[in-house]
């Protein structure tokens, strides 16, 4: 059988295409930020390491579950932030910069592979299932969340496998449109 044809995704790529939806939040972060621009490819991984290095200097984090955030400025410009669940923004190193995710409604989509893909999971949950879900995402306001990551505690930052999700907030249904 030639493979070379096959249009049929990998069993675990299924995921990415039906999303779950969860209530979460708030959960206050405390990470580094920078503007995405067109270096963001070479910055979001600098950001990393650099919070990979101070990660043991905090001493309120919950768990070892990474956050990347996409911070809306002015619905023009956008930050990236790495950075970790704490308990309270007090005492933490003063290079962290705070942001509160609010409670609201998510689709989460599992990203199935490499962190290095992790923009086909991102595209395709913005560029194909938003528009076709009858969902919209929740307004955003100055200095809100567009989306974030989550790298769960079996992720491993060397290999860049190991669990990963991306959640939009979504504010509900588009007129029209049924629960699925």
């Amino acid at each position: 059988m030639n493979d070379s044809n096959n249009t049929l995704l990998e069993p675990e790529a299924s995921a990415a295409l039906s999303p779950r939806f969860e209530t979460a939040g708030p959960l206050l972060i405390a990470g580094l930020r920078e503007p995405l621009d067109e270096q963001a490819a070479q910055k979001i991984p600098a950001l990393w390491q650099q919070l990979q290095a101070q990660w043991n200097d905090i001493s309120q984090r919950v768990s070892d579950v990474g956050y990347g955030l996409c911070i809306s400025i002015d619905n023009r410009e956008y930050f990236y932030m790495a950075g970790c669940a704490v308990w309270d923004f007090n005492d933490t190193p003063a290079s962290l910069s705070p942001f509160i995710i609010p409670s609201q409604r998510y689709a989460v989509f599992t990203h199935p592979g490499n962190v290095n893909r992790i923009r086909d999971t991102i595209d395709y949950a913005f560029d194909q299932w938003l528009p076709s879900s009858g969902y919209a995402l929740t307004p955003k306001d100055h200095n809100s969340l567009h989306f974030f990551e989550r790298y769960g505690e079996s992720f491993n930052a060397q290999t860049g496998l190991g669990e990963i999700e991306v959640w939009l907030p979504i504010a509900g249904l588009k007129p029209s449109h049924s629960i699925p």
